[in-house]
């Protein structure tokens, strides 16, 4: 009975170390202000204005991996100027988890409903 109870904290402290990273909120101010080196991809509008696509670096250039995941996950939602431009992203995207040498993306086990 006794290993039964303390099996049971000790579970729930698993998961919480097995979680996946959750990405900082970034502000829109902030993604404003990255460099376009941070973005998957960066398009020109027919009327001449830059769109940005999918942020996965942070100001000081380094790749946040929640945000990597988020893009990968994201890249189906993207409004292409160009639709040729998301096979690019989604090469660069790949690139990074290939450099890694594991996927951090993985969903990490869940917790009973």
């Amino acid at each position: 009975m006794l290993a039964r109870w303390m099996a049971l904290p000790l579970a729930g402290i698993l998961l919480l170390l097995w979680r996946p990273a959750e990405a900082a909120t970034w502000s829109g101010q902030y993604v404003r202000q990255l460099p376009d080196t941070a973005f998957a991809s960066v398009e020109t509008a027919p009327d001449g204005t830059k769109v940005r696509h999918l942020p996965h670096h942070d100001a000081d250039r380094k790749l946040d991996l929640p945000h990597l995941c988020s893009a990968l996950g994201r890249l189906h939602q993207v409004k292409w100027v160009d639709p040729a431009n998301a096979e690019a992203a989604q090469r660069h995207l790949q690139d990074h988890l290939a450099a890694l040498g594991r996927n951090p993306c993985q969903p990490g086990p869940r917790s009973p409903r």
